[in-house]
């Protein structure tokens, strides 16, 4: 390259400026090098971070359906704790309400039947049944059973009053049948 100067001599320069010669030094080098190499330099953090969210969201999402069968497992663990306590509480009262059953058992009367028996905290003991009817005498076997449940010290222990709730009389068939609940309030540390 030829480079022609016009310039009067006394104006002329001899050399280029500081400035003017800055892009060829080698600081300029190195300052142009590191822009360049800052963002490579940057990205290879930021891409090995990205390979690790990668991995890790992979494994989460292969956690997932194993995290989902342990939490069943919880709450089926929780459940079945609660459930051995409610039996826990009624092994303890067992013998108690064992004995109060056979002298339900003992002191229903010939063609009196229960269909449902019901030991609640809240209501107590229900005891729903069926006896045949025979003009008014299954009246009387249902008061009967009442008053013979009511004369046992042991069944009134756990209970403190006995009353006939209802009583219907159904035909079935060709047989009068007498639907009945009774409702039997529990006493006080009377637990089911």
């Amino acid at each position: 390259m030829l480079t022609i100067n016009l310039l009067p001599e006394g104006q002329r320069k001899a050399s280029l400026s500081g400035v003017e010669q800055l892009h060829r030094t080698p600081i300029m080098w190195i300052v142009g090098g590191l822009l360049v190499a800052l963002p490579l330099l940057l990205y290879i953090p930021v891409h090995l971070r990205r390979g690790q969210v990668n991995r890790l969201s992979a494994k989460a999402a292969d956690l997932r359906p194993k995290k989902a069968e342990v939490d069943r497992l919880q709450r089926t663990l929780h459940e079945l704790r609660a459930q051995a306590a409610a039996f826990d509480s009624l092994n303890k009262g067992e013998e108690r309400w064992s004995r109060r059953l056979n002298i339900l058992s003992d002191v229903t009367p010939e063609g009196v039947w229960f269909t449902d028996l019901t030991l609640d905290q809240a209501k107590g003991l229900v005891i729903q049944g069926s006896a045949i009817g025979q003009a008014d005498p299954e009246m009387v076997n249902v008061s009967r059973l009442v008053q013979a449940l009511k004369a046992e010290r042991a069944f009134t222990a756990a209970v403190k009053d006995i009353q006939i709730e209802s009583i219907k009389r159904v035909q079935d068939g060709e047989v009068e049948v007498v639907q009945f609940t009774l409702s039997c309030s529990l006493a006080e540390g009377a637990k089911p």
